[in-house]
């Protein structure tokens, strides 16, 4: 075999191996999968730090501690509790997603439901620890019945979210789903929204399917992780097991 088809060879494999990793992470069958950090402990809504950067935490807690109070909108009539972020705000990686659940509202944290444990384990399968990343929602206060947040309560909450990102500076934005794709203005007017790079703010953004529509659309497993290989790349990192 010549040596230009064993390199070939080998990238097949490789990602072959990749993408089998993926999928036992999603709950399919493969490789193991990598092990996720122990949950974090933090007060809900509280932002994370490693000491690295206390002006940047402490105006998120500024914002955190307004959004805990916010009644610039209807949702706020019916919130338990607000839910602001989780993870490290000294990273190169934020997600935002659309809003929180019933799980999040009760504990004041986003993603901590079904969905944010699948969330977890995607971010373990980039090679990332659990609180390694920055997370976040479109609203801060949940919908009812978890629908999607109308324009006027995403352009409310846009008085916390645009701030929280430019705090954050990453260096690449993951929007989980096309509510959040929308309001971060990266869904084209035509054609295909999902997995094309846009830009927030000089920001690249990568928009791809909701864990939530994973659990019921496992099938779209693949393109996910092809989206999420894309944000590695522009990272310059590589993923978990490799």
């Amino acid at each position: 075999m010549s040596s230009d088809a064993e390199n070939e060879l080998a990238e097949v494999v490789a990602s072959a191996q990749e993408l089998l990793r993926w999928e036992e992470t999603l709950g399919g069958s493969g490789f193991p999968t990598p092990e996720a950090a122990p949950p974090c402990q933090a007060a809900p809504g509280a932002p994370e730090t490693d000491g690295g950067d206390e002006d940047t935490a402490r105006r998120l807690q500024v914002l955190a501690d307004e959004a805990a109070e916010c009644t610039r909108c209807e949702l706020s009539r019916g919130r338990t509790k607000s839910v602001f972020a989780r993870g490290a705000p000294s990273t190169d990686l934020v997600f935002v997603g659309e809003g929180p659940g019933f799980h999040e509202d009760q504990q004041g944290l986003p993603f901590v439901g079904r969905a944010g444990q699948l969330l977890d384990r995607m971010v373990a399968a980039m090679g990332y620890d659990r609180d390694g990343v920055y997370i976040c929602n479109v609203v801060k206060c949940r919908p009812p019945d978890n629908r999607t947040p109308l324009p006027t309560e995403a352009q409310a909450c846009a008085h916390y979210l645009v701030p929280q990102i430019e705090l954050v500076q990453p260096k690449a934005i993951v929007a989980l789903g096309r509510c959040a794709a929308d309001n971060l203005g990266v869904v084209p007017p035509a054609g295909r929204w999902r997995g094309t790079w846009g830009e927030w703010r000089g920001i690249p953004v990568m928009p791809t399917y909701h864990p939530a529509f994973l659990l019921r659309s496992p099938q779209f497993k693949k393109p996910v992780w092809e989206d999420l290989q894309e944000v590695l790349r522009r990272l310059h990192r590589q993923p978990a097991n490799r």
